[in-house]
């Protein structure tokens, strides 16, 4: 299957249609959907809707959305990819996480695995990602990403509540030093 990549204790495989309840479990649980969609828990029809975005964009640009899983096991314990955030679109790097495999280095794992053939099988230059400020956990996998800081934009939601969205980047130059 193309754009399976593995690491050391994950397996990435495209996100695909089958897949679709077991990934909305996954955005729909509170502490995953805190940051990663403001708290809103999306509909299955916007996982399906994402999924077939990914595969859109993987035919394009040769990157998309993967399903993570330990090697030999199926349940899926993450989702890591890129996709297109803002208007107008940034194409950036997104991580989602099991709350069972928070603290174990699992997000790192993925991310950096996404990112590596992002840089050395998609042709990407640089590669951003985003977090809101008060997401403490995404900020230090974004620094042991070797990700720097690339601004800020103030964000707010539906109640009037204000907080900034944290922006960063990593050059392919600075991934190639680094790994």
């Amino acid at each position: 299957m193309p754009h399976v990549i593995a690491s050391a204790r994950l397996v990435l495989q495209p996100v695909h249609m089958v897949e679709a309840a077991e990934l909305h479990a996954l955005l729909v649980h509170e502490d995953v959907r805190r940051y990663l969609t403001d708290g809103v828990a999306m509909s299955r029809a916007w996982v399906e809707s994402i999924i077939r975005e990914s595969a859109v964009s993987f035919a394009e640009r040769g990157l998309g959305l993967w399903s993570a899983r330990e090697h030999g096991v199926q349940l899926i314990i993450g989702l890591t990819g890129f996709r297109d955030f803002y208007t107008p679109p940034v194409f950036e790097l997104l991580y989602a996480l099991r709350p069972s495999h928070w603290h174990q280095g699992f997000a790192t794992e993925m991310a950096r695995t996404a990112i590596d053939y992002a840089f050395r099988h998609a042709g990407l230059h640089a590669v951003r990602a985003s977090t809101d400020a008060p997401n403490q956990a995404s900020l230090r996998v974004l620094e042991r990403l070797g990700m720097r800081p690339h601004g800020r934009t103030a964000q707010v939601d539906a109640e009037g509540v204000c907080w900034d969205q944290l922006h960063f980047i990593v050059s392919r130059e600075e991934w190639q030093c680094w790994q």
